[in-house]
């Protein structure tokens, strides 16, 4: 007689909560980063829609991320709370950044895509590298300063939920 075996599934994670901490963290990037184009008088440019939405998107990409790395991640780390928390908060801050500074990369190759040569020619793969890299430079050298001030204080909050939701 054969036996079906059930699989065990490798990750369980409430879908509610891990949705609802993608949107507030993507809520709070977005929010931090108009807080900083407001005080700097930037608030009213024309790019102002386009770069909020990247900002949140990439808020909302790597809470997902960092949840489904926490989560494998965390039985390993069960016996130091605080190398956990210092994961989780370093882990959502460098993916947050990381997530952010690729999708700007994204649309900077999409502006300048017109000028590239042919796809899949030599040309082409260097013109992308360097496209990618002079846009993750300048996501690094202007962009990362729209976090500051108040993006360290908010992560160490959504640090709290995230430990609470890969729980």
């Amino acid at each position: 007689m054969i036996e079906a075996r059930r699989s065990r599934p490798i990750l369980r994670l409430p879908a509610i909560p891990v949705l609802a901490g993608a949107i507030a963290w993507s809520f709070a990037a977005g929010l931090i980063a108009a807080l900083h184009l407001a005080q700097t008088g930037r608030f009213d440019g024309f790019n102002l829609s386009a770069i909020l939405t990247v900002y949140a998107a990439g808020g909302a990409l790597s809470w997902l991320m960092s949840v489904v790395c926490l989560a494998l991640l965390r039985p390993l780390l069960v016996t130091s709370p605080i190398t956990l928390v210092l994961v989780a908060f370093l882990g959502l801050g460098l993916a947050t950044i990381t997530v952010t500074a690729g999708l700007f990369a994204l649309d900077y190759r999409a502006f300048y895509a017109r000028w590239h040569a042919d796809a899949f020619s030599r040309d082409w793969f260097l013109q992308q590298a360097f496209t990618t890299a002079s846009a993750v430079y300048q996501f690094l050298v202007i962009g990362l300063r729209m976090y500051l001030p108040y993006g360290p204080l908010v992560l160490a909050g959504a640090t709290a939920l995230l430990l609470r939701t890969t729980r």
